[in-house]
């Protein structure tokens, strides 16, 4: 026992061999109490023993790439936001201290929306008789990978379309949705500043796809009196983008969506008389509620909507594409006055009937999935705010949407 005592004490004298501690190793290493070789994914010894490393379930630091900016792949409910500029850093090896910016897990469902935003167009009409009318979806992509406010907003037209495709899935791509039209529109308030000939094109795209899920949210609306007053609202956000963009205009005319722009303008400033609106138009001319100038307005927005009936029951009937009766209704409200807009605030009866009339419109563009109903809510819900004496003047679009269908 003393031997025994004494080759412990000897034993215990004896100096230990050194070796650099590994500080920063997985946890099974540890456990094991062996050296870890920190190597990644994996290290070697979980790798030679078939055992799971902890680094799999970790998230590594990468070194920094000099000059590069960094654009995590966010997690669920996170925007898509490019990090600081990581140019200062410098480029090294992976080590414990390594205060590199942490990779995220793709995830997988925004790659998902991504990629319905290369490959689906959102099942908007389309121009086939003119394709250059359209944006196309690699364009729209591309400018959106420089503003984060735009992809986040994009993604989010994109969750809607998924949940109108997937109904199984609905609640949670339109979860995605709500989240990440909150953060584009963040985005937007706290950067956009200024509108310019750089970022024009860009504010012009997000504005346009606000609008779309605006009307979209609208529709889902299952109150009928208060749908009035989303639909006021909508038309307003909508009429906002002319006034966003108004000072950069010329150089928006002057980019690559130029074209796009000035085929469209032919159609959506015509202004047209015919017999369908004739009555209406009489009736606000002798109007004792509204001034001369107000009078103007109703008439003017009137007429835009005469234009596109004149196409569809006129003496010379032109069947427009969908597509040209979709770019009528989708810019009605940009190229209308902004005191119409005020008019309808204040529930102001001619200008009420205007808008019953633009429901017929709508109701032409029933089968595109952000439209739907809301020709047939419009006009519910003109009636409800109507003094019964003017429900006389609602009954013929009615009878023209029960001929449309």
């Amino acid at each position: 026992m003393a031997s025994q005592g004494l080759g412990s004490y000897e034993a215990s004298k004896m100096p230990r061999r050194s070796h650099r501690k590994s500080r920063a190793g997985c946890s099974e290493c540890k456990r094991r109490h062996i050296k870890c070789d920190e190597s990644r994914p994996a290290c070697g010894n979980c790798s030679i023993s078939s055992r799971h490393c902890s680094f799999l379930s970790s998230q590594p630091s990468l070194p920094a790439v000099r000059g590069a900016v960094t654009t995590p792949s966010p997690g669920p409910g996170l925007p898509f936001q490019p990090e600081e500029s990581t140019s200062s850093r410098q480029s090294s090896p992976i080590s414990p201290g390594d205060q590199s910016p942490v990779i995220q897990h793709a995830n997988m469902i925004q790659l998902e929306l991504f990629h319905h935003c290369m490959h689906s167009g959102f099942d908007l009409p389309s121009s086939s008789e003119h394709p250059g009318m359209v944006i196309p979806p690699a364009m729209l992509v591309e400018i959106a990978l420089s503003y984060p406010f735009l992809m986040n907003e994009m993604l989010a037209i994109a969750a809607l379309h998924l949940a109108h495709l997937h109904p199984t899935k609905a609640r949670t791509y339109r979860h995605h949705a709500v989240g990440l039209q909150t953060h584009a529109m963040s985005i937007f308030n706290r950067e956009m500043t200024k509108v310019n000939s750089e970022n024009g094109t860009a504010v012009l795209l997000f504005s346009w796809l606000m609008t779309l899920h605006t009307l979209h949210d609208t529709r889902n609306s299952v109150d009928i009196h208060g749908f009035l007053d989303r639909f006021a609202h909508f038309m307003q956000l909508h009429r906002g983008v002319r006034t966003i963009t108004a000072e950069a205009w010329q150089s928006i005319l002057e980019s690559d969506m130029g074209f796009i722009l000035r085929e469209n303008s032919k159609v959506v400033d015509n202004l047209d008389s015919g017999s369908h609106t004739a009555e209406l138009e009489a009736y606000i001319r002798d109007s004792q509620r509204l001034n001369a100038d107000e009078k103007s307005v109703c008439q003017d927005a009137l007429n835009r909507i005469q234009w596109c009936l004149n196409r569809i029951d006129g003496p010379e009937k032109q069947h427009p594409s969908h597509f040209s009766t979709f770019l009528s209704l989708i810019s009605w409200s940009v190229v209308i006055k902004v005191d119409f807009l005020r008019l309808v605030s204040e529930r102001n009866p001619e200008a009420l009937l205007v808008l019953s009339y633009y429901a017929m419109i709508l109701y032409l563009c029933r089968d595109v999935w952000v439209i739907g109903i809301s020709g047939q809510l419009l006009i519910q819900s003109v009636r409800l705010h109507l003094d019964e004496e003017f429900h006389q003047w609602l009954d013929w679009p009615e009878k023209m949407m029960n001929t449309l269908s």
